[in-house]
């Protein structure tokens, strides 16, 4: 894992349940239309992104999809940590709207500095090829922090290759044995038959008795 996911995860709540990406410096984009579907359609369920934003400063933000839309929070990675109002975008018959808690509206101006650093996040993160999952060390530091409702603070991280698997012989003959156990991104799959496009969820597929492509950051190959 990198240094600033380490450092972010420490900071969000249940960071185990999010695949985190580091995307490292965010460039400064002019404003331009975004395909819906990149915003709302995350690669999967629970999203967890550190990175520098265009000054050159640590931020984490966590994304959540849910049912036509997606929940953003977030903070500084610099001491004094500022966390920022939690919010969600929902896709509706009028466009994109915005709300705070209890289902409060506000305007897009209101969000627009973290708006636009997700919007640069996904665009970024559709190029992805792997991301980090981590899982709760069992000590007695994080047994105290659950105990007082609080997150854990140590975590075993690793690797995770998330590209789509072809499997040989798909469309071309040969062999159609179950690959080993991995995280697949969600993503688009257009039937020949229909031409008809459906959105395809994040999972996990392959067969865990031939292993899985799931391999800690220090032992990675090149």
């Amino acid at each position: 894992m990198t240094p600033l996911i380490k450092q972010a995860a420490k900071l969000a709540p249940e960071a185990e349940t999010a695949m985190w990406f580091d995307v490292g410096q965010l460039e400064r984009q002019a404003d331009k239309q975004v395909p819906i579907d990149t915003l709302m359609k995350l690669p999967f369920q629970r999203i967890g992104v550190a990175g520098l934003d265009t000054e050159g400063k640590p931020f984490s933000i966590w994304l959540t999809a849910g049912e036509k839309s997606v929940i953003v929070a977030g903070c500084t990675l610099s001491k004094p940590y500022l966390f920022f109002r939690p919010f969600a975008y929902v896709d509706t018959d009028d466009g994109l709207k915005f709300y705070e808690k209890k289902n409060k509206e506000i305007s897009k101006d209101t969000v627009m500095p973290y708006f636009r650093m997700v919007v640069a996040m996904l665009i970024r993160l559709e190029q992805a090829s792997a991301g980090y999952r981590c899982a709760v060390q069992n000590t007695f530091l994080n047994k105290k922090r659950k105990a007082k409702g609080k997150s854990a603070m140590t975590f075993d991280w690793h690797l995770v290759d998330i590209r789509p698997v072809v499997l040989k012989g798909e469309g071309q003959g040969g062999t159609h044995a179950s690959p080993r156990l991995h995280d697949r991104r969600g993503h688009w799959r257009t039937y020949k038959a229909t031409g008809k496009r459906v959105w395809v969820k994040d999972c996990k597929v392959g067969d865990a008795s031939k292993g899985m492509v799931f391999k800690d950051y220090t032992v990675r190959q090149s």
